[in-house]
């Protein structure tokens, strides 16, 4: 309870954490990759930064849970590594950066939606078109809680594209940033609504992977 207050008060003023953390960077297009593994793989780019261990996950578990936002700062930095050798020639102007909905009953518990800052940050750096496309419907079990099969349940017509955005992305390519990919089944559902809603291109920056 007391690094929570803690983690709460530096993350109200912003204050640097000085914790120190060492991740195995990887920096790997993996599409291919899953392609092959995943049967139903939807994504057009799978992108990685990091392997998946126990210094991440632990990072990952603070970030999440902690209250302390500030910690989003360390995150963005490899997103942004690898994004400025992938898309030099990336036609900005087709571009749009856009988050992973918590459903609202999630956001109050945490607080925050634990990625927000780092899409809006990413968005910023780069110069890319920054919108909240979609919503969640429906409450859903953590995914890490379900077996395979369940996770594709778990998360059928959860997501929807807000209204105002429909038949606005003809075209368009579309960024998204998550933690994780593991069983690629958020990612994969998502793409699935852009699409249907004519998304040109649907691009993940995971930042580990442990497959």
């Amino acid at each position: 309870m007391i690094k929570k207050i803690i983690n709460l008060f530096e993350t109200i003023f912003f204050l640097e954490n000085k914790e120190s953390y060492n991740f195995k960077e990887i920096y790997l297009n993996k599409t291919d990759h899953y392609r092959k593994e995943l049967p139903g793989f939807g994504l057009d780019k799978a992108l990685v930064c990091l392997e998946y261990e126990k210094n991440i996950k632990n990072f990952l578990k603070k970030y999440k849970f902690s209250y302390n936002k500030t910690l989003y700062k360390k995150i963005s930095l490899y997103f942004e590594v690898f994004w400025e050798e992938f898309a030099k020639d990336l036609d900005k102007e087709n571009v749009i950066v856009c988050w992973v909905p918590l459903f609202f009953t999630n956001y109050i518990k945490r607080w925050f939606n634990q990625t927000y800052l780092v899409w809006k940050n990413f968005a910023k750096k780069f110069d890319f078109e920054f919108e909240i496309l979609l919503y969640k419907r429906k409450y859903t079990i953590s995914q890490s809680r379900l077996a395979k099969k369940e996770r594709l349940k778990n998360l059928e017509n959860a997501f929807k594209i807000r209204k105002k955005y429909k038949n606005k992305l003809n075209w368009k390519t579309i960024i998204l940033l998550d933690d994780i990919i593991s069983t690629w089944t958020t990612a994969n559902e998502i793409t699935k609504v852009l699409k249907e809603n004519w998304a040109k291109e649907v691009i993940w920056l995971f930042l580990a992977t442990g497959s």
